[in-house]
């Protein structure tokens, strides 16, 4: 953890920028006076204690005439003391004007605790060094929340296994052990069989607990150096390290086969699934991380393709499938130029009065060749064919129209939310091509909210580069989409201009019923407001599920309980529907289903 300029938001406001008379004991008093939930201590240039506050004794257990005189330093860990943070934070309040940051400091009976610390530097009446302002305030509960939260944000809530973001960390960690030993890993690619239709007969409850199930049994078959993952849905992930052999991925994959292929007994019922498999290895098969769970993939489509159940190993013959993700690539293009695209839009509404706040565009493709792709394998073949800037720009311009010509008709104005991905921020010609959209369309930036995935995020953000802020003092807005899924940490979240997260629906579709979902939900808002952030929650579909989240505080709501994603038509008319904006409370029995 280092010492960094202090962010705008931080307490206690009033102290930025102040230059202290020491010699003045009334604006001492005052300041103190107003300050007393803070520890306030003034230390001069050589580190000691010269005024120690009452906030400063309730926090550490000191009395002034214990510290006074005394190194400052005394409040700060050994191992920060070791590391010399105090000698750096002096360097960035001198450097910066005030440095902030959160570190561990210890009371007087030894005991530990996280604390908020702001130092400014204080100069005398002719701008000379006269010592520093350090200011603290307890801050444990705080960390404990973000820990807590950096713990789920790895985890996947319904099963205790690995998401997919501890997932690619660890693979990253595998490949480099196993490189240096001249080792192997295997990665399986492991997918439930008929898992839809015991969700689909028996309901979400009973799918839930089979999944919980299947993990288990998964767990118990491999070795506890192993690593077992779930990345949503019905799909799991196996990574086996320090492998010397690579048919010791088949025996593994036939007895995870084998142990789910016995039938699950939950509640009375008896479940039948079974398993298909795909395997990949490193590095006989490549070397890079990605592409071996995309070769695993494919080794698994391989499964399915000819039969259910059993496994693949990923073999070069399977090229011909790349050939296919090749010929689609050109449907694409296709698609682009004979205008085959369209926008639906999904309103989000505002929790406290139901009035319409913002709309997302949706991409859809009405191409025959690529009707049966999802919507993110289309952005993803995109990517991959070099398409998605023009994609994503006609995107842009089809919603700003769209915004334009509702603000026409004399709908009220809304935010259009429309969904950028890492490859679009990374054209170095983006912010030109947004500007030339915004002018031809007569809207402004700050009609249009940015949307980006919290792991799209993640892969994008490089050190000093600017293209999010610039985008941002144009007046655009940034979301993040699917929040909650990936490891954003709360770094990301302090340091890149956000301005609303979106609460995933994986979080949304168990509440109120399931408590793990509830308490996971509340974090987040909870984490949105005390950042000062906007937060809309994705998926609600049912009364129950809305009323829980109003009952959150969450400001805005978004699913199929207020609407579907409609086409633009259907979408002008379900507005025009509306009450006007001085009838500020729809009737939940009124919004559209």
């Amino acid at each position: 953890m280092a010492w960094r300029p202090a962010p705008p938001r931080v307490p206690p406001a009033g102290v930025h920028g102040m230059r202290l008379d020491l010699d003045s004991p009334g604006l001492l008093s005052a300041l103190l006076e107003s300050m007393a939930d803070y520890a306030v201590i003034i230390v001069d240039p050589d580190g000691r204690v010269r005024l120690w506050s009452v906030g400063a004794e309730r926090l550490f257990l000191y009395t002034a005439d214990e510290m006074c005189g005394h190194p400052v330093a005394n409040l700060f860990s050994p191992d920060d003391r070791e590391a010399g943070a105090l000698d750096a934070a002096v360097h960035a309040a001198l450097e910066e004007g005030r440095a902030w940051d959160i570190r561990c400091l210890v009371r007087r009976d030894g005991s530990h605790f996280w604390a908020e610390c702001l130092l400014s530097p204080v100069r005398d009446a002719q701008g000379r060094l006269a010592g520093f302002l350090q200011v603290a305030r307890d801050a444990t509960a705080r960390k404990r929340d973000e820990e807590k939260m950096m713990l789920l944000a790895r985890m996947d809530p319904l099963t205790g296994l690995a998401n997919r973001t501890a997932l690619d960390e660890k693979l990253v960690d595998t490949a480099q052990a196993a490189a240096r030993s001249r080792r192997m890993m295997v990665v399986h690619m492991i997918d439930l069989d008929h898992f839809k239709v015991v969700n689909d007969r028996h309901g979400h409850a009973m799918g839930d607990e089979l999944l919980r199930r299947v993990a288990q049994r998964i767990t118990k078959v491999v070795r506890s150096t192993d690593f077992v993952a779930r990345l949503g849905g019905d799909e799991f992930v196996l990574v086996q390290t320090d492998v010397d052999d690579p048919t010791v991925g088949g025996r593994v994959a036939a007895q995870i086969v084998e142990a789910l292929a016995r039938p699950f007994r939950i509640d009375r019922a008896e479940l039948h699934i079974g398993a298909s498999i795909g395997i990949a290895v490193f590095p006989r098969d490549s070397v890079d991380t990605k592409q071996l769970l995309r070769m695993a993939d494919v080794a698994l489509y391989k499964v399915k393709s000819d039969h259910r159940g059993g496994y693949h190993y990923f073999t070069e013959d399977m090229d011909r499938i790349a050939h296919r993700l090749g010929t689609d690539r050109a449907m694409l293009r296709e698609a682009l130029d004979c205008e085959a695209f369209t926008l639906h839009y999904q309103p989000q509404i505002d929790t406290r009065d139901g009035r319409v706040v913002g709309m997302e565009a949706l991409l859809r493709c009405e191409h025959p060749a690529l009707a049966g792709y999802p919507v993110h394998e289309l952005i993803s073949l995109a990517e991959g064919s070099g398409l998605i800037r023009d994609l994503g720009v006609w995107c842009l311009g089809e919603a700003c129209r769209q915004a334009r010509s509702w603000r026409d008709m004399g709908i009220p104005p809304l935010r259009m939310c429309v969904n950028f991905c890492a490859g679009e921020l990374n054209d170095p010609n983006l912010l030109e091509r947004v500007a030339d959209v915004l002018e031809r369309t007569g809207l402004t930036s700050g009609d249009v909210e940015i949307e980006i995935t919290e792991q799209q995020l993640v892969d994008y953000s490089r050190p000093g580069d600017t293209v999010l802020d610039d985008l941002r003092s144009m007046g655009a807005s940034l979301a993040i989409d699917d929040f909650g899924t990936g490891y954003s940490s709360l770094g990301y979240l302090a340091k890149l201009p956000v301005d609303r997260i979106k609460l995933d629906r994986s979080f949304v579709e168990r509440v109120p019923e399931d408590a793990m979902s509830c308490t996971v939900a509340l974090a987040i808002v909870n984490l949105a407001h005390t950042l000062d952030l906007g937060i809309v929650a994705e998926g609600v579909e049912t009364e129950a599920q809305s009323r829980f989240l109003e009952a959150t505080h969450c400001e805005a709501q978004q699913g199929f309980y207020f609407s579907r994603p409609l086409d633009r038509n259907v979408m002008t008319r379900w507005l025009l529907g509306q009450p006007k904006r001085s009838e500020t409370v729809i009737a939940r029995s009124a919004w559209a289903r």
